[in-house]
């Protein structure tokens, strides 16, 4: 017997299939997404009225679980604002994945 085919009979299958990916999901850690408070409304409303182009920023947000629309994980970036409109939309560019701040 050549060494591919005999391999393959030592090879492990999935017995349980999708168990790995069940398992995988529940390491992950999620969190109840956070409700600012007026106050902080305010202040991130003041930081986006003065945003402007190349101007380099760290954004913390939120991605919701798949599963569950009211938990999620936070994520912080860092890069270059490309481009900016107030009403919905911000491009960075450059972005570095910082570790979660909690």
């Amino acid at each position: 017997m050549d060494i591919g085919r005999r391999a393959k009979q030592f090879a492990p299958f999935a017995a349980l299939r999708g168990l790995d990916e069940t398992v995988r999901q529940q390491e992950i850690l999620y969190e109840p997404r956070k409700i600012l408070s007026e106050e902080k409304q305010n202040e991130l409303d003041m930081k986006l009225n003065i945003l402007t182009c190349d101007r380099k920023i760290q954004v913390t947000y939120f991605v919701r679980s798949q599963k569950n629309p009211l938990i999620g994980q936070y994520h912080t970036i860092m890069g270059t604002v490309k481009f900016f409109d107030s009403s919905s939309y911000l491009r960075i560019d450059d972005i570095t994945p910082l570790p979660s701040s909690r």
